[in-house]
């Protein structure tokens, strides 16, 4: 029998361990590395300073969901304000700190004080990957609660819409949320039966995609009215700003929602990060595969022969990459090398991956075989395969934790084009490092242009102040509440600016924001103001908002609210004739050239029939 003093780390030992199943030891890492964990007598364990607490305080019920002795550090802290009140909370921690069964003890409070079972539940990430890792654990974890999950995504079709209806906890991403609540009509009841709105990884706030998020969030505060909030985030500088911005509850929004921060020290694992940068002004494609070069002796110094895991941003750099690896393990003397021969070999029908595994390296995309997929991922866990060369996709929806992970490179393909990774990617890659069952130490390498190598620092410091990115497309969000008649003057339209985390930002940074036509020069109040009037204007010249003292959409406002079209591109369909022949809407909208040359050299088509809602 364990202990209960060695129960420090066990709620992230489930979250991050490989084999979730498997019982803890008295002799394992986890069991030694807690001398901060102290039980005398009869008093109870304490770590981090923080009396730990035991599931065994919830109703017999809850139990079942959180299978373990005690809640670790950062759960024990968070307890009272999660499951005691109703107060909105947002907590900052590190990755594998055990965070989602803080979300888990909201579910349960929401349970306990709706007997009829009359709430929906909103979990919102930022990924299709990371809701449907939740909605797998989810749905067999709430089963015995007979709380039914359902997956909210660009992928669910209308027959499925059903099925979202009759669940009680809806998974789903800010971009899908935002799509139903713009169609309030339609999803009326839905949408106000919502009790509690899950926000993970709040800090992508300050990607482009955050902007979305945000409106999001500031519309669900408008519209429901007893809607709870609880909002988490990898460590941030400024979480007291999203505590500002959520508010304490539905009647104090003058005061901050409770807020918990937690630093480095709390990490399950400790991570050791490093940020490599490199000089070079050719592509980046050449400059991969100068990386080539730097990385065996990058391996090399940060191995513990353990296993390693190495993200490349495209299929062909995978492949190459581990082929490169293979080489140099195989040329070097056993005692030399960063990882140890396999023990036994792995089945798997690739020509090129049965070479590489015999020396204990693969490579794992989208691409592979699954079959080949799953001998690999096996092989890897068994530990005869040391070393994986991946895309980014493999730091999702694959428990597959190492010991040392390098980024090689920082830019992936997002819609066809090479971009910087970003911020949410770049932490779910580095999440891969850890190993709670068998490690008290990991190590993340990022390799970059030297450029951008402070960036990466900050980021992985946790150094990096939240911003808000709404004011880059204000204008489309602003045409969605004047659709949803949240939004009915200009005072109204300042209403709900203020409830924006953008409001926030702007009085704490405000040289940070510049906007188009709005002097940056004069309090934030005014600027806020002058950015409603411009917008209100703008969509008022381009007949989209009526004319009227009580502001409306037109037929073509609602059309850009309900199918989210951008306002440069609606400006561009209304500029389009009445009966226009494809040749002249080719010629109006931003298409590349090369398709416009095919489409000239080619018979004219007839006029397109889905453009009469323009007519």
């Amino acid at each position: 029998m364990v202990h209960p003093s060695t129960y420090l780390h066990v709620g992230d030992s489930f979250e991050n361990a490989p084999f979730p199943e498997t019982p803890l030891r008295e002799n394992s890492v986890i069991a030694k590395r807690t001398p901060q964990t102290r039980a005398f007598g009869n008093a109870p364990p304490m770590a981090h300073g923080i009396q730990l607490i035991s599931p065994h305080e919830l109703p017999d019920r809850f139990r079942q969901v959180f299978p373990y002795e005690l809640f670790n550090a950062v759960q024990s802290k968070c307890f009272a304000a999660i499951y005691r009140t109703n107060d909105n909370v947002v907590v900052s921690a590190p990755t594998g700190s055990g965070k989602t069964a803080l979300l888990e003890l909201a579910i349960c409070k929401v349970v306990e004080g709706h007997g009829s079972g009359q709430f929906k539940i909103v979990y919102q990430a930022p990924t299709k990957s990371l809701c449907a890792e939740r909605m797998r654990d989810w749905q067999k974890k709430f089963s015995h609660l007979n709380l039914q999950c359902a997956e909210l995504t660009g992928d669910t079709n209308q027959a499925e819409m059903a099925r979202v209806r009759d669940a009680s906890i809806i998974v789903t991403t800010p971009e899908k949320w935002d799509s139903i609540t713009r169609k309030l009509a339609d999803h009326h009841k839905l949408v106000h039966t919502v009790k509690l709105f899950l926000i993970d990884e709040v800090h992508i706030l300050k990607d482009i995609r955050g902007a979305t998020l945000e409106a999001v969030v500031s519309r669900m505060k408008t519209m429901g009215a007893d809607v709870r909030f609880v909002a988490l985030s990898a460590t941030v500088p400024n979480s007291h700003d999203i505590a500002i911005w959520l508010g304490k509850d539905h009647t104090n929004g003058h005061l901050p929602a409770h807020r918990e921060t937690f630093g480095e020290d709390f990490r399950p694992v400790k991570l050791q990060k490093h940020v490599y940068g490199y000089d070079g002004l050719m592509n980046d494609f050449a400059f991969d595969k100068a990386l080539d070069g730097k990385l065996p002796s990058l391996i090399q110094k940060h191995t513990h022969k353990k296993p390693i895991m190495v993200f490349c941003f495209t299929r062909k750099s995978v492949e190459s990459t581990a082929t490169i690896l293979a080489e140099w393990w195989t040329r070097q003397r056993v005692v030399d090398r960063a990882w140890p021969a396999p023990l036994q070999r792995t089945p798997v029908g690739s020509k090129e991956l049965q070479q590489l595994v015999a020396c204990g390296v693969a490579f794992h995309h989208a691409g592979l075989d699954p079959q080949d997929r799953h001998a690999i991922e096996t092989a890897y866990l068994k530990g005869n395969i040391s070393l994986i060369c991946c895309t980014s996709t493999l730091a999702v929806g694959v428990n597959l934790p190492c010991h040392l992970v390098v980024l090689k490179g920082t830019v992936g393909f997002q819609d066809g084009q090479l971009v910087e990774y970003s911020d949410l990617e770049v932490m779910q890659m580095l999440g891969r490092a850890g190993r709670p069952q068998f490690d008290d130490s990991a190590v993340a390498v990022i390799m970059t242009r030297s450029d951008k190598q402070e960036r990466y620092k900050k980021m992985i410091s946790g150094q990096d102040v939240l911003e808000s990115t709404l004011h880059l497309n204000l204008i489309e969000h602003l045409n969605s509440e004047i659709s949803l008649g949240s939004v009915k003057n200009l005072s109204g339209a300042k209403e709900w600016i203020q409830r924006t985390f953008l409001n926030v930002r702007m009085r704490q940074n405000p040289k940070y924001y510049k906007i188009n036509g709005v002097a940056s020069d004069g309090g934030t109040e005014q600027r806020l103001e002058l950015v409603c009037e411009r917008d209100i204007k703008l969509l008022q010249e381009h007949n989209l908002v009526t004319d009227a003292e009580r502001i409306s959409c037109t037929e073509y406002g609602e059309a850009m609210s309900r199918y989210m079209i951008q306002f440069d591109t609606m400006k561009l369909l209304l500029s389009i004739p009445p009966q226009a022949k494809t040749e002249q809407i080719v010629s109006r909208l931003p298409v590349s050239e090369t398709f416009r040359a095919n489409y000239q050299s080619s018979t004219p088509s007839p006029r397109l029939p889905n453009l009469k809602i323009f007519e």
